[in-house]
């Protein structure tokens, strides 16, 4: 891989990361203004009772790494839509039911958002592995994932799978705008929900005799494959693009937090019968810490839930490691205005030290914006590298 990012100007900090004051890009601000229909969490935090099944499963199982005891206990049935054979190329659509939906979670994931639909890209002749590619923000079709990942991956035989995100596109609820998020345990269900559905396509796969499998993303997308990856009982390769270790710095600090509907949710959070609900969750001092940490950071209570929630369900210092860490490959942007790196006031993971031996590649002096544009061939080698090592370490070839 290293010729590879000497040729293109990139470097492989898998020994160092900088420690330098960060510098954010100026696209990324700019682009931020301009999405002012974007707004997010427009109605609540979610119910107490759907932060408690939430959290109770993710201390239960996704924290012990046991996705997929829920999948083989009860697996969902694969339904295959259509199939396109066509130059080469088999083009399936298909979708099955959350496996989420057998547990006592299911009552907080919504009809519409049950319904897991994919579609898949494979060679018929030269078959080099297969990736599980997830949307990012605002990805609410197959067309950016075909164009910026599937056509490359193709021409290497690399064979490609586009899961479709809970609460975006045809999962999408009726009441909601765009990509705008309802409530904020949305996010969480949406993790949970892309935990098991990427587990149990990867099983799938393995029975239609892929080998060498891997899960990749850009941006939340990234995150969410990792959130993935942690609970795989098997060596999987992980290419998250444009990610880091926990969305805290995100939505509080980031360019994202300009969207968040900060007044709706101080509302909500202001009123006793939410806060006496939210105190009835065993085990739980979210309120409690909000109150100690806006004592010492002085940026409102609110803000301070929004960090301690997010902390608490997307940081993968919560989750497992991944089997073999020598399979991942981090890529992300220096000047990254988006997904921050660090903190204001508090430190967050660093992923070198989540992921010993693994591999990460800076992209110097751009932003997220402009990496997206920028920078899908980068992505595609990682994915094709982390496959190619995959199945000469695992898969006995």
């Amino acid at each position: 891989m290293r010729p590879f990012l000497a040729k293109i100007g990139l470097r492989n900090v898998s020994q160092t990361m900088t420690v330098n004051p960060p510098t954010y890009s100026q696209t990324d601000l700019f682009f931020r203004r301009f999405l002012i229909l974007s707004k997010l969490f427009t109605k609540s935090w979610g119910s107490p009772r759907s932060l408690w099944l939430i959290k109770e499963f993710r201390e239960n199982v996704m924290a012990k790494g046991e996705i997929m005891e829920i999948i083989e206990r009860r697996p969902p049935k694969m339904q295959i839509n259509q199939e396109i054979k066509k130059d080469g190329i088999i083009y399936m659509d298909g979708h099955f039911k959350s496996p989420l939906m057998t547990e006592e979670v299911s009552e907080i994931i919504r009809p519409e958002v049950s319904n897991a639909t994919w579609r898949g890209i494979f060679p018929m002749k030269r078959r080099e592995g297969l990736v599980i590619h997830l949307a990012g923000t605002g990805d609410h079709s197959y067309f950016r994932r075909q164009w910026g990942f599937v056509e490359g991956l193709l021409k290497e035989g690399v064979a490609s799978i586009l899961l479709e995100n809970p609460f975006y596109g045809t999962r999408k609820p009726s009441e909601q705008f765009r990509s705008s998020l309802l409530n904020v345990s949305d996010l969480f269900v949406m993790g949970a929900s892309l935990m098991a559905e990427c587990n149990f396509i990867l099983s799938w796969a393995r029975s239609q005799g892929f080998t060498s499998l891997g899960l990749s993303g850009v941006s939340m997308g990234g995150h969410m494959a990792s959130l993935a990856a942690s609970n795989c009982p098997d060596p999987v390769a992980l290419i998250p693009c444009l990610s880091w270790s926990t969305a805290a710095p995100v939505f509080t600090e980031g360019a994202l937090s300009g969207g968040v509907q900060w007044e709706i949710l101080e509302r909500e959070l202001m009123r006793p019968e939410f806060r006496k609900l939210i105190r009835e969750i065993p085990n739980c001092t979210w309120l409690e810490q909000a109150a100690e940490d806006n004592r010492k950071y002085k940026t409102g209570e609110t803000k301070q839930l929004m960090w301690i929630l997010m902390d608490e369900f997307t940081n993968l210092a919560n989750y497992p490691t991944p089997r073999d860490t020598s399979l991942i490959t981090s890529i992300f942007a220096e000047e990254d205005a988006y997904v921050l790196k660090r903190g204001q006031h508090r430190d967050i993971p660093c992923l070198k030290n989540l992921w010993p031996n693994a591999n990460f590649i800076d992209l110097p002096k751009v932003g997220h914006v402009e990496s997206y544009f920028k920078h899908h061939d980068v992505f595609r080698k990682a994915i094709s590298d982390m496959l190619e090592r995959k199945k000469n370490l695992h898969d006995g070839a």
